[in-house]
Protein backbone atom coordinates (compact mmCIF):
# COMPACT_ATOMS: atom_id res chain seq x y z
CA UNK A 1 0.00 0.00 0.00
CA UNK A 2 1.84 3.47 -0.78
CA UNK A 3 2.09 5.58 1.96
CA UNK A 4 -0.25 8.31 1.18
CA UNK A 5 -3.04 5.82 1.09
CA UNK A 6 -2.20 4.23 4.06
CA UNK A 7 -1.82 7.74 5.98
CA UNK A 8 -5.19 8.66 4.82
CA UNK A 9 -6.29 4.93 6.05
CA UNK A 10 -4.77 5.31 9.45
CA UNK A 11 -6.41 9.08 9.88
CA UNK A 12 -9.62 8.25 8.98
CA UNK A 13 -9.44 5.06 11.29
CA UNK A 14 -8.16 7.27 14.13
CA UNK A 15 -10.78 9.86 13.67
CA UNK A 16 -13.86 7.29 12.95
CA UNK A 17 -13.03 5.57 15.94
CA UNK A 18 -12.73 8.87 18.37
CA UNK A 19 -16.25 10.09 17.20
CA UNK A 20 -17.74 6.56 18.55
CA UNK A 21 -17.61 9.27 21.36
CA UNK A 22 -19.67 11.58 19.64
CA UNK A 23 -21.93 8.98 18.55
CA UNK A 24 -22.59 8.34 22.68
CA UNK A 25 -23.22 12.09 22.93
CA UNK A 26 -25.97 11.78 19.91
CA UNK A 27 -27.77 9.04 21.91
CA UNK A 28 -28.22 10.81 24.55
CA UNK A 29 -29.38 13.80 22.45
CA UNK A 30 -31.92 11.56 20.57
CA UNK A 31 -33.22 9.00 23.30
CA UNK A 32 -35.98 11.70 24.80
CA UNK A 33 -37.85 11.47 21.75
CA UNK A 34 -39.23 8.09 21.59
CA UNK A 35 -39.18 7.85 25.79
CA UNK A 36 -41.33 10.80 25.92
CA UNK A 37 -43.51 9.89 23.58
CA UNK A 38 -44.12 6.04 25.28
CA UNK A 39 -44.10 7.85 29.06
CA UNK A 40 -47.13 10.24 27.70
CA UNK A 41 -49.02 7.22 26.24
CA UNK A 42 -48.32 4.50 28.91
CA UNK A 43 -47.40 6.32 32.15
CA UNK A 44 -44.68 3.71 32.58
CA UNK A 45 -41.98 3.77 34.15
CA UNK A 46 -43.27 6.76 35.27
CA UNK A 47 -44.91 9.89 34.64
CA UNK A 48 -43.79 12.99 34.10
CA UNK A 49 -44.88 16.84 34.32
CA UNK A 50 -44.75 19.09 31.20
CA UNK A 51 -42.21 21.04 34.05
CA UNK A 52 -40.18 17.94 34.72
CA UNK A 53 -39.84 17.08 31.04
CA UNK A 54 -38.31 20.68 30.15
CA UNK A 55 -35.85 19.83 33.08
CA UNK A 56 -35.25 16.52 32.00
CA UNK A 57 -34.23 17.74 28.26
CA UNK A 58 -32.49 20.39 29.40
CA UNK A 59 -30.43 19.29 32.29
CA UNK A 60 -28.08 17.74 29.95
CA UNK A 61 -27.51 21.17 28.90
CA UNK A 62 -26.65 22.18 32.79
CA UNK A 63 -24.17 19.18 32.93
CA UNK A 64 -22.38 20.51 29.21
CA UNK A 65 -22.19 23.84 31.24
CA UNK A 66 -20.69 22.01 33.96
CA UNK A 67 -17.57 20.07 32.20
CA UNK A 68 -16.03 21.99 29.15
CA UNK A 69 -13.11 24.11 31.19
CA UNK A 70 -12.24 21.39 33.20
CA UNK A 71 -12.17 18.79 30.26
CA UNK A 72 -9.62 21.77 28.24
CA UNK A 73 -7.53 21.40 31.33
CA UNK A 74 -7.28 17.57 31.79
CA UNK A 75 -6.82 17.57 28.08
CA UNK A 76 -3.81 20.12 28.37
CA UNK A 77 -2.88 18.02 31.78
CA UNK A 78 -2.80 14.36 30.69
CA UNK A 79 -3.52 13.96 27.14
CA UNK A 80 -6.77 14.15 24.49
CA UNK A 81 -6.87 10.71 24.24
CA UNK A 82 -6.55 9.80 28.40
CA UNK A 83 -8.72 12.48 29.05
CA UNK A 84 -11.33 11.19 26.86
CA UNK A 85 -10.86 7.73 27.89
CA UNK A 86 -11.06 8.62 31.93
CA UNK A 87 -14.13 10.66 31.60
CA UNK A 88 -16.30 8.29 29.23
CA UNK A 89 -17.58 6.54 33.01
CA UNK A 90 -20.10 9.95 33.07
CA UNK A 91 -22.19 8.40 29.93
CA UNK A 92 -21.65 4.77 31.60
CA UNK A 93 -22.94 6.10 34.86
CA UNK A 94 -25.69 7.89 33.23
CA UNK A 95 -27.60 4.44 31.59
CA UNK A 96 -27.12 2.49 34.62
CA UNK A 97 -29.20 5.41 36.72
CA UNK A 98 -31.64 5.64 33.66
CA UNK A 99 -32.11 1.91 33.77
CA UNK A 100 -32.96 1.56 37.11
CA UNK A 101 -34.69 5.41 37.55
CA UNK A 102 -38.14 5.52 38.93
CA UNK A 103 -38.90 9.25 38.96
CA UNK A 104 -37.96 12.45 37.40
CA UNK A 105 -35.14 12.86 39.75
CA UNK A 106 -33.41 9.87 38.69
CA UNK A 107 -33.77 10.84 35.29
CA UNK A 108 -32.26 14.24 36.65
CA UNK A 109 -28.87 13.14 37.27
CA UNK A 110 -28.59 10.73 34.99
CA UNK A 111 -28.77 13.53 32.03
CA UNK A 112 -26.76 15.76 34.21
CA UNK A 113 -24.00 12.97 34.16
CA UNK A 114 -24.65 12.73 30.40
CA UNK A 115 -24.67 16.20 29.83
CA UNK A 116 -20.87 16.35 31.31
CA UNK A 117 -19.88 14.11 28.36
CA UNK A 118 -21.67 16.00 25.91
CA UNK A 119 -19.34 19.21 27.10
CA UNK A 120 -15.96 16.55 27.18
CA UNK A 121 -16.73 15.84 23.80
CA UNK A 122 -17.37 19.16 22.48
CA UNK A 123 -13.79 20.69 24.05
CA UNK A 124 -11.48 17.81 23.26
CA UNK A 125 -13.06 15.28 19.95
CA UNK A 126 -12.27 18.96 17.56
CA UNK A 127 -8.95 19.16 18.92
CA UNK A 128 -8.01 15.83 18.41
CA UNK A 129 -9.37 15.28 14.69
CA UNK A 130 -7.19 18.88 13.60
CA UNK A 131 -4.31 17.60 15.19
CA UNK A 132 -4.20 14.26 14.19
CA UNK A 133 -5.24 15.22 10.61
CA UNK A 134 -3.62 16.58 7.07
CA UNK A 135 -4.63 19.89 5.93
CA UNK A 136 -6.43 18.41 2.71
CA UNK A 137 -8.81 16.09 4.43
CA UNK A 138 -8.75 17.91 7.75
CA UNK A 139 -12.52 19.83 6.94
CA UNK A 140 -13.61 16.48 5.97
CA UNK A 141 -12.65 14.60 9.06
CA UNK A 142 -14.01 17.23 11.09
CA UNK A 143 -17.00 16.66 10.17
CA UNK A 144 -17.73 13.62 11.69
CA UNK A 145 -18.73 15.40 14.61
CA UNK A 146 -22.11 16.26 12.91
CA UNK A 147 -22.39 12.89 11.50
CA UNK A 148 -21.70 10.33 14.31
CA UNK A 149 -23.96 13.03 16.05
CA UNK A 150 -26.66 12.10 13.88
CA UNK A 151 -25.89 8.46 14.00
CA UNK A 152 -26.46 8.21 17.53
CA UNK A 153 -29.75 10.51 17.29
CA UNK A 154 -31.04 7.89 14.64
CA UNK A 155 -29.64 4.67 16.54
CA UNK A 156 -32.39 6.08 19.54
CA UNK A 157 -34.98 7.06 16.85
CA UNK A 158 -34.73 3.39 15.34
CA UNK A 159 -34.03 0.73 18.48
CA UNK A 160 -36.27 3.11 21.00
CA UNK A 161 -39.73 2.45 19.36
CA UNK A 162 -38.84 -1.39 19.38
CA UNK A 163 -37.84 -2.13 22.60
CA UNK A 164 -38.83 -1.49 26.10
CA UNK A 165 -37.44 1.46 28.37
CA UNK A 166 -34.83 -0.69 30.27
CA UNK A 167 -33.70 -2.40 26.55
CA UNK A 168 -32.64 0.91 25.26
CA UNK A 169 -30.66 1.92 28.18
CA UNK A 170 -28.89 -1.55 28.09
CA UNK A 171 -28.60 -0.76 24.24
CA UNK A 172 -27.07 2.72 24.56
CA UNK A 173 -24.99 2.10 27.28
CA UNK A 174 -22.88 -0.08 25.33
CA UNK A 175 -21.74 2.37 23.15
CA UNK A 176 -18.82 4.31 25.88
CA UNK A 177 -17.93 1.12 26.83
CA UNK A 178 -17.35 -0.28 23.03
CA UNK A 179 -15.52 3.69 22.47
CA UNK A 180 -13.41 2.55 25.91
CA UNK A 181 -12.51 -0.75 23.81
CA UNK A 182 -11.43 0.95 20.46
CA UNK A 183 -10.34 4.27 21.83
CA UNK A 184 -7.64 3.23 23.62
CA UNK A 185 -5.98 1.23 20.49
CA UNK A 186 -6.03 4.74 18.95
CA UNK A 187 -2.67 7.01 19.30
CA UNK A 188 -2.51 9.90 21.04
CA UNK A 189 -2.46 13.51 19.37
CA UNK A 190 1.32 14.23 18.90
CA UNK A 191 1.13 18.40 19.50
CA UNK A 192 0.16 17.30 23.25
CA UNK A 193 2.55 14.63 23.45
CA UNK A 194 5.31 17.35 21.69
CA UNK A 195 4.18 20.06 24.22
CA UNK A 196 5.23 17.59 27.15
CA UNK A 197 8.25 16.89 25.75
CA UNK A 198 7.64 13.19 25.17
CA UNK A 199 9.91 13.21 21.13
CA UNK A 200 9.75 9.76 21.15
CA UNK A 201 6.05 9.27 22.03
CA UNK A 202 5.15 12.05 19.41
CA UNK A 203 7.72 10.49 16.67
CA UNK A 204 5.72 6.99 17.09
CA UNK A 205 2.41 8.53 17.05
CA UNK A 206 3.14 10.92 13.94
CA UNK A 207 4.61 8.06 12.35
CA UNK A 208 1.61 5.96 12.67
CA UNK A 209 -0.34 8.55 11.33
CA UNK A 210 1.32 9.13 8.39
CA UNK A 211 2.35 5.91 7.30
CA UNK A 212 6.06 5.14 8.32
CA UNK A 213 7.31 2.37 9.78
CA UNK A 214 8.42 2.52 13.25
CA UNK A 215 12.33 2.36 12.76
CA UNK A 216 11.96 5.69 10.62
CA UNK A 217 9.75 7.53 13.39
CA UNK A 218 12.64 9.01 15.48
CA UNK A 219 14.34 10.47 12.32
CA UNK A 220 11.11 11.36 10.60
CA UNK A 221 10.81 14.19 13.66
CA UNK A 222 14.18 14.86 15.52
CA UNK A 223 16.48 15.07 12.67
CA UNK A 224 14.21 16.70 9.50
CA UNK A 225 12.16 18.49 12.43
CA UNK A 226 14.13 19.46 15.00
CA UNK A 227 14.10 23.01 15.03
CA UNK A 228 9.70 23.04 14.33
CA UNK A 229 9.95 20.76 17.11
CA UNK A 230 11.46 22.90 19.28
CA UNK A 231 9.29 25.60 18.59
CA UNK A 232 6.11 23.84 19.25
CA UNK A 233 7.20 22.82 22.12
CA UNK A 234 7.71 26.57 23.81
CA UNK A 235 4.71 27.57 22.29
CA UNK A 236 2.52 25.32 23.46
CA UNK A 237 4.22 25.64 26.91
CA UNK A 238 3.19 29.09 27.11
CA UNK A 239 1.57 30.22 30.19
CA UNK A 240 -1.89 30.64 29.13
CA UNK A 241 -5.10 33.15 30.47
CA UNK A 242 -8.04 34.57 29.40
CA UNK A 243 -6.25 37.59 28.45
CA UNK A 244 -4.46 35.47 25.64
CA UNK A 245 -8.05 34.96 23.83
CA UNK A 246 -8.03 38.64 23.22
CA UNK A 247 -4.65 39.61 22.65
CA UNK A 248 -4.02 39.99 18.96
CA UNK A 249 -6.61 40.84 16.26
CA UNK A 250 -6.62 37.34 15.44
CA UNK A 251 -7.12 36.42 18.51
CA UNK A 252 -9.89 38.12 18.92
CA UNK A 253 -11.53 37.99 15.43
CA UNK A 254 -11.10 33.97 15.71
CA UNK A 255 -13.04 33.98 18.82
CA UNK A 256 -15.83 36.42 17.72
CA UNK A 257 -16.55 34.16 14.26
CA UNK A 258 -16.44 30.64 16.42
CA UNK A 259 -19.07 31.75 19.08
CA UNK A 260 -21.43 32.98 16.72
CA UNK A 261 -21.56 30.16 15.24
CA UNK A 262 -22.02 28.53 17.90
CA UNK A 263 -24.48 30.50 18.71
CA UNK A 264 -26.26 30.27 15.70
CA UNK A 265 -25.73 26.65 15.27
CA UNK A 266 -27.95 25.80 18.33
CA UNK A 267 -30.34 28.88 17.98
CA UNK A 268 -30.93 27.80 14.67
CA UNK A 269 -33.21 25.06 16.62
CA UNK A 270 -31.55 21.84 16.46
CA UNK A 271 -31.18 20.36 19.98
CA UNK A 272 -35.27 21.10 20.11
CA UNK A 273 -35.76 19.14 16.88
CA UNK A 274 -33.80 16.40 18.23
CA UNK A 275 -35.77 16.25 21.63
CA UNK A 276 -39.28 17.18 20.67
CA UNK A 277 -39.54 16.25 17.19
CA UNK A 278 -41.71 13.05 18.31
CA UNK A 279 -44.44 15.53 20.11
CA UNK A 280 -44.19 18.40 17.98
CA UNK A 281 -45.09 16.91 14.88
CA UNK A 282 -49.04 17.01 14.08
CA UNK A 283 -50.20 13.09 15.52
CA UNK A 284 -51.58 11.49 12.61
CA UNK A 285 -49.80 9.27 9.72
CA UNK A 286 -48.31 10.80 6.50
CA UNK A 287 -49.18 7.88 4.32
CA UNK A 288 -48.33 4.83 5.94
CA UNK A 289 -45.92 6.73 8.37
CA UNK A 290 -46.59 7.23 11.79
CA UNK A 291 -44.83 9.60 13.84
CA UNK A 292 -42.02 7.25 14.91
CA UNK A 293 -41.75 6.44 11.25
CA UNK A 294 -41.43 10.18 10.07
CA UNK A 295 -39.04 10.90 12.97
CA UNK A 296 -36.49 7.81 12.01
CA UNK A 297 -37.05 9.24 8.19
CA UNK A 298 -35.78 12.50 8.95
CA UNK A 299 -33.29 11.18 11.09
CA UNK A 300 -31.68 8.92 8.54
CA UNK A 301 -31.89 11.91 5.86
CA UNK A 302 -29.84 13.75 7.78
CA UNK A 303 -27.00 11.31 8.52
CA UNK A 304 -26.72 10.54 4.70
CA UNK A 305 -26.64 15.34 4.39
CA UNK A 306 -23.66 14.87 6.47
CA UNK A 307 -21.97 13.35 3.95
CA UNK A 308 -22.28 16.22 1.15
CA UNK A 309 -21.05 18.37 3.77
CA UNK A 310 -17.76 15.78 3.90
CA UNK A 311 -17.15 15.32 0.19
CA UNK A 312 -17.64 19.24 -0.31
CA UNK A 313 -15.81 20.99 2.84
CA UNK A 314 -11.96 20.52 1.07
CA UNK A 315 -13.61 21.23 -2.28
CA UNK A 316 -15.95 24.32 -1.81
CA UNK A 317 -14.76 25.02 1.13
CA UNK A 318 -16.61 26.65 4.45
CA UNK A 319 -17.32 29.48 3.39
CA UNK A 320 -19.80 28.79 0.70
CA UNK A 321 -21.38 26.20 2.66
CA UNK A 322 -21.87 28.15 5.88
CA UNK A 323 -24.36 30.77 3.74
CA UNK A 324 -26.03 28.07 1.78
CA UNK A 325 -26.78 26.33 4.55
CA UNK A 326 -27.68 29.17 7.03
CA UNK A 327 -30.34 30.62 4.32
CA UNK A 328 -31.85 27.28 4.04
CA UNK A 329 -32.33 26.55 8.06
CA UNK A 330 -34.18 30.37 7.73
CA UNK A 331 -36.41 29.41 4.98
CA UNK A 332 -37.10 25.62 6.58
CA UNK A 333 -37.82 27.58 9.91
CA UNK A 334 -39.75 30.25 8.67
CA UNK A 335 -42.24 28.11 6.72
CA UNK A 336 -42.49 25.39 9.47
CA UNK A 337 -43.87 28.69 12.09
CA UNK A 338 -46.12 29.83 9.38
CA UNK A 339 -47.54 26.48 9.52
CA UNK A 340 -48.01 26.25 13.47
CA UNK A 341 -49.43 29.89 13.44
CA UNK A 342 -51.91 29.68 10.53
CA UNK A 343 -53.21 26.57 12.77
CA UNK A 344 -53.18 28.36 16.09
CA UNK A 345 -53.88 32.16 15.59
CA UNK A 346 -56.18 32.24 12.71
CA UNK A 347 -59.34 30.22 10.82
CA UNK A 348 -57.37 29.19 8.12
CA UNK A 349 -57.49 25.51 7.84
CA UNK A 350 -54.44 23.96 7.03
CA UNK A 351 -55.37 20.45 7.84
CA UNK A 352 -54.93 19.00 4.72
CA UNK A 353 -51.18 20.88 4.80
CA UNK A 354 -50.46 18.49 8.11
CA UNK A 355 -47.65 17.17 6.64
CA UNK A 356 -46.00 20.69 6.12
CA UNK A 357 -43.88 20.51 9.47
CA UNK A 358 -42.47 17.24 8.77
CA UNK A 359 -41.48 18.33 5.44
CA UNK A 360 -39.78 21.06 7.19
CA UNK A 361 -37.98 19.47 9.65
CA UNK A 362 -36.53 17.22 7.14
CA UNK A 363 -35.14 19.99 4.47
CA UNK A 364 -34.15 21.85 7.69
CA UNK A 365 -31.92 19.06 8.90
CA UNK A 366 -30.60 18.71 5.53
CA UNK A 367 -29.37 22.19 5.38
CA UNK A 368 -28.42 21.77 8.53
CA UNK A 369 -26.22 18.98 8.16
CA UNK A 370 -24.69 20.38 5.24
CA UNK A 371 -22.87 23.46 7.04
CA UNK A 372 -24.12 24.78 10.44
CA UNK A 373 -23.70 21.52 12.27
CA UNK A 374 -20.39 20.56 10.80
CA UNK A 375 -18.35 23.42 9.54
CA UNK A 376 -19.31 24.95 12.96
CA UNK A 377 -17.27 22.03 14.54
CA UNK A 378 -14.30 22.20 12.09
CA UNK A 379 -13.69 26.16 12.64
CA UNK A 380 -13.24 25.33 16.24
CA UNK A 381 -10.33 23.25 15.46
CA UNK A 382 -8.70 25.48 12.64
CA UNK A 383 -8.99 29.33 14.14
CA UNK A 384 -7.04 29.32 17.10
CA UNK A 385 -3.18 29.01 18.18
CA UNK A 386 -1.80 26.19 19.93
CA UNK A 387 -0.94 27.73 22.63
CA UNK A 388 -4.59 28.62 23.48
CA UNK A 389 -6.75 25.88 21.74
CA UNK A 390 -7.55 24.27 24.90
CA UNK A 391 -8.78 26.85 26.94
CA UNK A 392 -10.97 28.31 23.73
CA UNK A 393 -12.69 25.21 23.10
CA UNK A 394 -13.93 25.21 26.57
CA UNK A 395 -15.42 28.75 26.02
CA UNK A 396 -16.60 27.20 23.03
CA UNK A 397 -18.56 24.36 24.12
CA UNK A 398 -20.07 26.62 27.18
CA UNK A 399 -21.69 28.92 24.75
CA UNK A 400 -22.99 25.73 22.78
CA UNK A 401 -24.33 24.43 25.95
CA UNK A 402 -25.91 27.57 27.81
CA UNK A 403 -27.30 28.10 24.18
CA UNK A 404 -28.95 24.66 24.26
CA UNK A 405 -30.02 24.95 27.83
CA UNK A 406 -31.83 28.10 27.38
CA UNK A 407 -33.45 27.12 23.93
CA UNK A 408 -34.49 23.94 25.50
CA UNK A 409 -35.83 25.24 28.57
CA UNK A 410 -38.09 28.13 26.78
CA UNK A 411 -39.35 25.79 24.23
CA UNK A 412 -42.14 24.36 26.02
CA UNK A 413 -42.68 27.89 27.81
CA UNK A 414 -43.12 29.74 24.33
CA UNK A 415 -45.58 27.02 23.53
CA UNK A 416 -47.70 27.28 25.70
CA UNK A 417 -48.04 31.35 26.51
CA UNK A 418 -47.81 32.56 22.84
CA UNK A 419 -47.84 29.30 20.40
CA UNK A 420 -45.45 26.95 18.51
CA UNK A 421 -44.94 29.26 15.82
CA UNK A 422 -43.22 31.57 17.76
CA UNK A 423 -40.23 29.26 18.77
CA UNK A 424 -39.72 28.42 15.28
CA UNK A 425 -39.49 31.85 14.13
CA UNK A 426 -37.09 32.58 16.58
CA UNK A 427 -34.84 29.71 15.41
CA UNK A 428 -35.44 31.17 11.44
CA UNK A 429 -34.45 34.62 12.76
CA UNK A 430 -31.25 33.18 14.28
CA UNK A 431 -30.14 31.57 11.01
CA UNK A 432 -30.51 34.62 8.99
CA UNK A 433 -28.39 36.51 11.37
CA UNK A 434 -25.96 33.81 10.88
CA UNK A 435 -26.13 34.11 7.18
CA UNK A 436 -25.38 37.95 7.33
CA UNK A 437 -22.60 37.15 9.76
CA UNK A 438 -21.04 34.76 7.72
CA UNK A 439 -21.11 36.50 4.42
CA UNK A 440 -19.55 39.86 6.05
CA UNK A 441 -17.19 38.46 9.00
CA UNK A 442 -16.08 34.37 8.28
CA UNK A 443 -13.04 33.67 6.41
CA UNK A 444 -11.93 30.64 4.57
CA UNK A 445 -9.55 28.24 5.38
CA UNK A 446 -10.03 25.49 2.99
CA UNK A 447 -6.51 23.89 2.56
CA UNK A 448 -4.75 26.07 4.33
CA UNK A 449 -2.26 25.17 7.23
CA UNK A 450 -2.77 26.89 10.88
CA UNK A 451 -0.12 29.23 10.52
CA UNK A 452 -1.62 30.40 7.46
CA UNK A 453 -4.70 30.48 9.01
CA UNK A 454 -3.25 32.71 11.53
CA UNK A 455 -1.72 35.49 9.47
CA UNK A 456 -5.12 35.67 7.72
CA UNK A 457 -6.73 36.58 10.85
CA UNK A 458 -3.87 38.84 11.66
CA UNK A 459 -4.72 40.49 8.37
CA UNK A 460 -1.58 38.72 7.06
CA UNK A 461 0.64 40.65 10.00
CA UNK A 462 3.68 38.82 11.50
CA UNK A 463 1.81 36.07 13.73
CA UNK A 464 4.33 34.82 16.96
CA UNK A 465 2.49 31.34 16.83
CA UNK A 466 3.95 28.89 15.29
CA UNK A 467 2.88 26.24 12.71
CA UNK A 468 2.23 22.77 14.22
CA UNK A 469 4.65 19.98 13.49
CA UNK A 470 1.89 17.91 12.11
CA UNK A 471 1.10 20.28 9.73
CA UNK A 472 5.19 20.75 8.71
CA UNK A 473 5.68 16.82 7.93
CA UNK A 474 3.19 16.92 6.25
CA UNK A 475 4.16 19.74 3.62
CA UNK A 476 8.17 18.49 3.89
CA UNK A 477 9.77 16.49 1.22
CA UNK A 478 10.10 12.96 3.32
Amino acid sequence: MQRSRKALLRQWTAALVSSLSVVVLGTALGWPSPVLLRIKETGKPMTLTSEEISWMVSLLYVGNLASPLPAGYLMDKIGRKSSMLLLAIFPMSSWVIVYFATSAWHLHVARFLAGTWSGTVSTVVPMYLAEISQPEIRGALSTLVQLMTNLGVVAEYLIGPAVSYGTLAIFTGSFPLLFIILFSMMPESPYWLLSKGKTTEASLSLAWLRGYPRREAKTLLELEHKDQMMRTIEDMNTNRSFRDLFETPGNRKGLLIVEVLALVQRMSGISALMAYTSTTLPQRNIGILTVNDCVLVMGGIWVLSVFIATFLVDKLGRKPLLLTSSVGCALAMFTAGLWFYLDAKTGYDVSDWYWTPFACFVIYGIFFCIGLGPIASTVQGEYFPINIKGLASGVTSLVLAGTSFVMNKIYHGIHESYGMYLNYWIFSGASLVGAVFVFFVVIETKGKSFQEIQDKLNRNAKSKYIQAPVDEVESAPI
